[in-house]
């Protein structure tokens, strides 16, 4: 079952990088021995999905705009 869901995630990897990574990935969660380790490559995972899409995306470049703006809005534009 846990395996299904690992595959799901890899399958959710931009095509570019599941082209690349995707049987590494598969073989490494196959070899971990224990249900404990399989978990942590499956929330590794997961952390690796949301990480692709926004690097690939661009999104960290909106991300990084709101924060310089709520840093401005701290600094800049509260009354003394």
């Amino acid at each position: 079952m846990i395996r299904i869901l690992y595959l799901s995630l890899l399958r959710l990897h931009p095509p570019s990088f599941r082209e690349r990574f995707a049987e590494e990935m598969l073989w490494i969660f196959d070899e971990a021995p224990t249900l404990g380790e399989r978990t942590f490559l499956l929330g590794d995972g997961f952390r690796s999905v949301v990480r692709q899409w926004i690097v690939r995306s661009g999104m960290w470049k909106y991300a990084v705009a709101l924060l310089i703006a709520v840093i401005q809005a701290i600094f800049f534009l509260h009354p003394y």
